[in-house]
């Protein structure tokens, strides 16, 4: 297999580096009069004869020019444009592989403003905002906004999704100023229609104080600006479809806009394992642009069970300013959400202690069967206002507060049969449980942020702000209020095959109740260099636990189960930090870098109360942590080349031990296993932690990226389980580990764009990450001490020809190795590898007629089990009527058959592998109708 991934890496290095080789045109803008470049200006290409520009660029700070990838063999001509200059325009015609170089091109101020021609360019600078001009760019009839930005220079919409503008990421998108229809991009770029488009705009979103102390630290957003009329919308789809095996699907969603107004309703049901979890899962799945391979609402062939869904929402949004600004928004938003989910599981697996001893007997097994029938409703409610200062004249803030309402009903019905094959415990255990619990809780957050204000100074150097003006405020409140009610009745049937005597069935009831609060508040306050952070939490939990058990043939309590109890946890945590500049240096149009030195010095003050009818769960801890924090953080930018940075920190923390560890409740329904907790109190876990991550953009549309994490930490006075097999059971103890533990974890990724040719894109991620670290185990009283190691790879791959044609590629392979350090033999040693290969396409045959398919290959290989799978899927669609929006879909699920339900589970000490039931082969037609209008 190491064969066959190296000969994969180095075809695929191979083909990258075929593409350097590149048709190119550059030059030079220079002031005719005054002998500077020009920055900003822009560079059009058209082809003679067309209104429509086929390239676009702008001039950087230099006044140079460089198009990748330039048409050849036709006849075109090349246009420069600069407010206040005569525009220039040159033609020229290449041949193939043929670069060209206009050198340096003269550009001639106007004398007056009647011989300026008042006509937008296709892209120009308005102050620092980026537009490019919608019209400017002619696409097909049906083309939406993901379509346009593929077309505009420094935009590149990689094959999972993620936007980019010159090597920087673009995460969030509005459109007119504000949210659209929810947090997900694809909704906005996949449904606007290119011709309501007035204009795309692309700045940076922080604020002017920001900006101020790190100028090159930029955070993009893009703005969509609609025509007038066209917020008026409607888009949304309808579908179902049925398949063999009684198979079935449906959803639709309506979203409509209307002046400041947005609305969502939306409907889904399946039994096919889409798991739906939000109305924005279902918008983004369901865009109007249909070519695509990373749809997250598919089957999931990996899912246990058999998932039945019906989920019906709707959202609400009122933009309460109207006044379409991007830096000044003022939002309310309400979504409300109801589910409904039935779910038959089966499952059966065998876990195998790793242990040098107890060769022959070593592994306990168990079979499970489940059937969940549950009802979830949500609301969330969300106000929020927030404006940034453009200048620095007045300082910027926000505000919000939000509320989030749950609400559920669930019961489930379940079997279950426990067998242990233990040197000291040879047994098996039945259970049958049947479970009805009612849930509500309420989420609440409240922010509000109010920045520093920009230092001004007069030329003798003293401030001319008032000290209020220099004070930043930061104050949160958030938490959760909630209860639940449960009731569960249980039937154990236990059987020891060495011990008859110690035979039991069981026969109980449990009632319980429970009424929950978590609360926190946060209080920052900067000035200058310092800061002061306060953080108060709040905990109280009231548990009231009735059990009834079968005896002689009355339901009598049982006292060593039924309790009542209360938990109370106090936190607070004040800090102080120092932030200072070691370095800073800014030279305009050629670099800007810096050192940073931040501190802190926070302490933790912990108080654990609890209380129970139980007397050995009574309990009080107090602990006090002191939390020193240091960081170096570095930054250098190149400008219009590439930008760097580099941070080391240094923390110290602690954990602290929770009651149920120390002292848990023991239900012998199930005998095999015994939990107790430990024999004393504990210590907390101190941890060291040391970080050292970075990155490294390059400034340009096609660019690289580079990040890197590396950590280190050592745990000090470290929790373990403690394994002793004695009499008929398992028993499991709480210990501390006086020797210290390690651990060591690393990150990397490396991201590119190569433009191919035109039109032609290819995106490449990859990722490796690992770590190693030191556990401590006990078996019987003799401490194991397991080396663990975590080795993962990944690469993906997609390549893009406009939406004609989406090819991509995933890679996973990882690996997981435990050796036991004080073994005499390697007969306790253990590695696992797993290796997921998938291929994806999506071919566009005609404007109306699609295919795509996917295969998918899993491979597990361990030192007790192999297993593999080779899932295929394919799908074709065809789309009718003038606009493309009524869709057919004929889909062929699992084509091979070849999908299991098989599992397993790496662990310290322990490994797990099993078999379930999960979704097989079935073919399905569908039907799917998209309305769409923009404007009245």
């Amino acid at each position: 297999m190491r064969q066959k991934i190296i000969l994969f890496l180095m075809f695929i290095m191979g083909m990258i580096g075929t593409i350097h080789a590149q048709t190119k045109i550059q030059g030079t803008l220079i002031d005719s009069t005054y002998n500077r470049v020009l920055e900003a200006a822009t560079v059009s290409i058209y082809e003679n004869g067309k209104k429509s520009v086929d390239q676009v660029s702008l001039t950087d700070r230099y006044g140079k020019f460089l198009i990748e990838k330039p048409t050849v063999g036709k006849p075109m001509y090349i246009e420069f444009s600069l407010q206040g200059y005569k525009k220039v325009k040159i033609d020229y015609q290449l041949a193939t592989n043929e670069s060209k170089d206009f050198g340096k091109i003269n550009m001639i101020q106007v004398e007056n403003e009647i011989e300026v021609v008042d006509l937008i360019p296709p892209v120009r600078m308005n102050g620092d905002t980026i537009e490019f001009n919608a019209d400017a760019f002619q696409l097909d009839s049906n083309a939406v906004v993901e379509d346009l930005l593929q077309k505009l220079p420094g935009m590149v919409v990689w094959g999972d999704g993620e936007v980019t503008y010159n090597g920087r990421t673009v995460p969030t998108i509005l459109v007119n100023g504000k949210p659209f229809f929810g947090s997900d991009m694809a909704i906005a770029l996949q449904n606007i229609d290119k011709k309501a488009v007035d204009k795309l705009q692309v700045y940076d979103k922080r604020t002017f104080e920001e900006k101020q102390k790190e100028p090159e630290n930029k955070q993009m957003e893009m703005n969509v600006v609609l025509k007038r009329g066209k917020e008026n919308m409607m888009f949304g789809s309808i579908g179902a479809g049925y398949g063999t095996d009684d198979r079935y699907q449906g959803n639709m969603n309506l979203n409509k806009s209307f002046g400041k107004s947005q609305a969502t309703v939306a409907y889904s049901v399946n039994n096919i394992n889409k798991n739906l979890s939000s109305v924005d899962q279902l918008l983004r799945n369901t865009t109007f642009k249909g070519i695509g391979v990373n749809a997250d609402f598919e089957s999931d062939f990996q899912r246990q069970g058999i998932l039945n869904q019906h989920v019906i929402g709707a959202r609400y949004q009122y933009d309460l300013s109207g006044n379409n600004q991007t830096n000044n928004q003022h939002n309310f938003q309400g979504n409300v959400n109801a589910r409904w989910e039935k779910n038959l599981q089966e499952n059966e697996s065998q876990t195998i202690l790793l242990t040098s001893e107890s060769t022959d007997h070593n592994s306990r097994s168990s079979k499970s069967n489940a059937e969940y029938d549950s009802r979830h409703q949500t609301g969330n409610f969300k106000y929020s206002r927030r404006k940034n200062s453009s200048n620095g004249e007045e300082r910027s803030f926000n505000y919000s507060a939000d509320i989030n309402l749950r609400n559920s009903h669930s019961e489930s019905i379940s079997s279950n049969l426990y067998l242990y094959d233990y040197l000291e415990n040879q047994s098996s255990n039945s259970l049958e449980n049947s479970n009805t619990s009612l849930n509500s809780a309420m989420d609440f957050n409240l922010r509000y942020n109010l920045n520093q204000k920009w230092k001004v100074k007069d030329g003798d150097g003293k401030s001319l702000n008032k000290t209020f003006d220099l004070i930043g405020f930061d104050f949160g409140l958030w938490g959760s209020v909630g209860s639940s009610n449960g009731e569960n009745f249980m039937l154990g049937n236990y059987e020891n095959f060495t011990d008859p005597e110690l035979n039991k069935e069981s026969n109980r009831s449990y009632n319980s109740s429970n009424d929950s609060k978590d609360i926190s508040a946060d209080m920052n306050l900067s000035y200058d260099k310092f800061g002061l952070k306060q953080r108060l939490n709040y905990k109280k939990s009231d548990f009231d636990q009735v059990v009834n058990e079968l005896f002689a043939g009355d339901m009598i309590e049982n006292g060593s189960l039924t309790h009542v109890s209360s938990s109370n946890q106090l936190e607070y945590e004040p800090t102080l930090t120092y932030n200072t500049s070691l370095q800073s240096k800014y030279l305009n149009g050629r670099y800007s870098k810096s050192i940073s030195l931040n501190l802190s010095m926070g302490a933790r003050f912990f108080r654990d109360d609890q209380t129970s009818t139980l007397d050995y769960r009574n309990l009080l801890q107090n602990f006090t942590t002191f939390k020193p924090n240091i960081s170096l953080n570095q930054s250098f930018s190149r400008m219009g080349k590439y930008y760097l940075s580099n941070a080391l920190s240094y923390n110290y923390n602690e954990e602290y031990p929770s009651l149920d560890r120390l002292r848990p409740i023991y239900d012998d329904i199930n005998p095999g296993i015994r939990y107790y907790g430990s024999r004393y109190l504990l210590k907390a876990t101190g941890v060291h932690a040391f970080s050292l991550n970075g990155n490294y953009n390059e400034m340009k549309q096609y660019s690289a990226r580079f990040n890197y994490n590396v950590n280190y930490r050592i745990y000090k006075d470290g929790l373990t389980d403690s394994l002793v097999f004695e009499g008929p059971e398992q028993q499991v103890y709480t210990s501390q580990v006086p020797q210290s533990q390690h651990l060591v974890s690393y990150y990397l990724s490396f991201d590119k764009p190569f433009l191919l040719k035109k039109d032609h894109t290819l995106t490449l991620n990859v990722s490796n990450n690992g770590s190693w670290g030191n556990k401590y185990q006990y078996v019987d009283d003799f401490m194991q001490e397991m080396i663990n190691r975590n080795l993962s790879f990944q690469m993906n791959m997609n390549y893009t020809f406009l939406n004609k044609l989406q090819v991509a590629m995933k890679n996973n392979f990882g690996i997981y190795s435990r050796t036991d350090k004080k073994a005499e033999n390697s007969n306790n040693d253990y590695t696992s590898k797993n290796w997921t290969l998938g291929l994806a396409t999506a071919y566009m045959l005609t404007k109306r007629w699609t295919i795509n398919t996917s295969l998918d290959n899993r491979t597990n290989f361990s030192k007790f089990q192999d297993n593999k799978a080779l899932i295929w899927n394919a799908n074709m669609t065809y789309r009718m009527l003038k606009g493309n929006n009524l869709e057919v879909k004929v889909a062929a699920l699992d084509l091979l058959k070849q999908n299991k339900g098989f599992y397993f589970y790496d662990s310290v000490t322990e490994f797990t592998s099993g078999t379930r039931n999960i979704l097989t082969q079935y073919y399905m037609v569908s039907l799917s109708y998209m309305p769409r209008k923009f404007g009245k």
